[in-house]
């Protein structure tokens, strides 16, 4: 009997001790080898886990395991009994969605370590998007005929009904009256808008996403004819309270009579620089209070609210806000609209109010005369000044909001008589005047070239020195074989001078002959022009320049009223500009043939039997 009392205090001894170091033990951290899809469910996946060690080889140990996996911010824990050969599942897992899954095991019999956590990352199969994009619109006046701008705006579809990663878009739109299309195409995932040219036309618009597993249901929008009004009404914002410097919150009222099915709430920052900087929400057809965030003091925004009936949009109504005011960063440009002998009459452009930083609270106009300062108020962008008394003032307009003001330039102003501002006119009538007087005298010397072109003195001509002695009669000892046709003229003395072409005269020495019946011959000697001209031909004809005009007309003789004393032959040679025209051989004619001109067709060349027509031979001088 005390041996079994012995032996039963032995096994409590033992299994005390046993407890205690059990207590006293930690785990190694279990392994993960895998996750695999199960076959079950395609919302579930199956963790494949081992122990890195077994604890007791010789007995069967319950090991407690806890799993925890998270997505997207989200941690969801679950622990579960199981044997160390025992495949756990996890459940209720989103398609397409990345995954991270700890895993630490305890011993059943000793509840007071767990062990180490072990961890894997991995990403459930994707699915198509169960839901489509969010969508709105941006309409613009028609810049050309018949067409008008659209931008069609839409947001990613959210998780976890993306069901995957979207790979492009697709948006298009259909007239409603004809079968007009127009389509923006597939569009990489990174954007977000398109633009397309429609029709005035009403039409619709739809957008998809689509991903690897396939394509989401169709997002759709209405856009009015560009002639339709809008006869939805819109809701009422009743209220934006600033709740600090990044955010506002709007409020609103909805249309009476009305059943919106939700409503868009848009705002974008002062001066609208385009559809892409323009925020919208879709929010939900009960709400009719929304909290903006991530907005910046001191910057304007454009807040309104649309009411969507099924697909169509009603009109909007829009507001003015800030999170904070601020001072302005400029002040107005004032301009002087009148002044007379005691009253100023100022106006000055409103401020941005992008540079106001704030909503308008009033004007001040500053002004002083002789170190003295007056200011006045104004809540409109123009005031008068009366009472003043004769100088000049110094006047200046400040734009305050509820954070303070800012001046604009200063500006000088004369107040006196009246006939002081008529002195800026008399100066400028004098100086238009002076210009009237002194630009013509610049421009004499061009004016009197086109009105009064020069005309040559036919008095002055070289013709005119002529020797006016009798002539003796002689006879032709020479044909002319060829005519020079010069331009058309009655005589020499006809020639402008801008018309002369050069022609280069040369002198002849006559010698009379007495023949055996008693006639008197005279015979003519060509001489080269490089010797001196004889006594008898005046000087100042050799080697002279005439010209011709472009109409050609061949050149004839006729009896010299004043022949020269002497006997004289010369020769005439003409080159004309075109070079159509050369002499064969030299005129030979005496000193009692002077050079008359008659017009005959242009550029013919006379034959040799023509030549005596146009040669008129001088009578017989008797008087010798």
């Amino acid at each position: 009997m005390s041996q079994r009392k012995l032996c039963q205090a032995g096994l409590l001894l033992w299994m005390c001790i046993m407890n205690r170091f059990l207590d006293t033990v930690k785990l190694a951290p279990p392994r993960i080898i895998n996750l695999n899809q199960s076959a079950r469910s395609s919302g579930c996946l199956q963790v494949i886990w081992g122990m890195n060690e077994k604890v007791y080889k010789n007995e069967e140990v319950y090991i407690r395991l806890q799993m925890e996996y998270t997505t997207h911010d989200q941690t969801r824990s679950q622990t579960i009994q199981a044997y160390s050969e025992e495949t756990p599942e996890l459940c209720d897992l989103h398609p397409g969605s990345k995954y991270t899954v700890r895993l630490r095991a305890q011993d059943s019999r000793a509840d007071a370590h767990w062990s180490s956590w072990t961890s894997i990352g991995t990403t459930t199969a994707e699915k198509a998007p169960s839901a489509a994009p969010r969508f709105w619109r941006h309409i613009q006046p028609a810049e050309e005929a018949g067409k008008r701008r659209l931008t069609l705006l839409w947001k990613p579809v959210s998780w976890p009904e993306v069901n995957g990663v979207v790979l492009s878009y697709s948006a298009s739109c259909h007239s409603e009256l004809d079968s007009s299309q127009w389509t923006c195409g597939a569009l990489n995932a990174s954007r977000s808008s398109c633009v397309l040219t429609v029709s005035l036309d009403p039409c619709h618009c739809n957008l998809t996403a689509t991903n690897s597993a396939g394509t989401s249901p169709p997002a759709h929008i209405y856009i009015p004819a560009y002639t339709d009004a809008e006869e939805l009404p819109p809701p009422q914002i009743t209220r934006v309270t600033p709740l600090d410097d990044t955010r506002l919150m709007v409020e609103w009222t909805a249309a009476l009579n009305q059943s919106e099915s939700s409503f868009v709430l848009q705002w974008s920052s002062v001066p609208y620089s385009g559809p892409t900087s323009l925020h919208w929400k879709h929010i939900n057809k009960t709400a009719r209070s929304f909290i903006l965030t991530g907005l910046l003091p001191e910057v304007p925004y454009n807040l309104s609210v649309v009411s969507l009936y099924n697909r169509r949009a009603g009109s909007d109504m829009s507001a003015i806000a800030f999170t904070r005011e601020g001072a302005p960063s400029v002040g107005p440009k004032m301009t002087v609209l009148k002044t007379s002998s005691r009253d100023i009459v100022l106006k000055w452009e409103p401020v941005p109010i992008e540079k106001l930083h704030g909503f308008i609270r009033h004007y001040t106009v500053l002004y002083s005369i002789n170190g003295k300062s007056e200011e006045a108020y104004a809540r409109v962008e123009q005031m008068s000044l009366t009472g003043l008394t004769i100088g000049t003032y110094n006047i200046c307009v400040m734009a305050h909001t509820a954070a303070g003001g800012a001046a604009g330039p200063w500006q000088m102003v004369a107040v006196g008589p009246e006939d002081v501002q008529v002195i800026p006119i008399l100066l400028c009538a004098l100086l238009l005047s002076f210009l009237i007087l002194v630009i013509p005298l610049c421009l004499r010397v061009r004016i009197k070239q086109c009105l009064c072109p020069t005309v040559p003195d036919p008095s002055k001509s070289s013709l005119s020195g002529w020797s006016n002695t009798n002539p003796c009669q002689h006879k032709l000892t020479s044909t002319m074989s060829s005519i020079v046709s010069i331009s058309q003229a009655t005589s020499y003395q006809g020639y402008c001078e801008k018309d002369y072409v050069p022609v280069q005269v040369f002198t002849y020495h006559t010698v009379r002959h007495d023949d055996n019946e008693g006639e008197t011959k005279t015979t003519g000697t060509y001489l080269d022009p490089k010797p001196a001209p004889t006594q008898a031909f005046p000087t100042h004809l050799l080697n002279q320049s005439y010209t011709k005009p472009d109409q050609l007309i061949p050149a004839v003789y006729k009896e010299d009223s004043q022949p020269s004393s002497a006997d004289l032959l010369f020769d005439s040679l003409f080159n004309c500009k075109r070079s159509q025209v050369d002499l064969s051989s030299y005129i030979h004619v005496s000193q009692s043939y002077a050079p008359f001109v008659t017009t005959i067709d242009a550029y013919r060349t006379l034959e040799p039997d023509e030549c005596s027509h146009f040669l008129q031979v001088l009578p017989e001088d008797t008087s010798t």
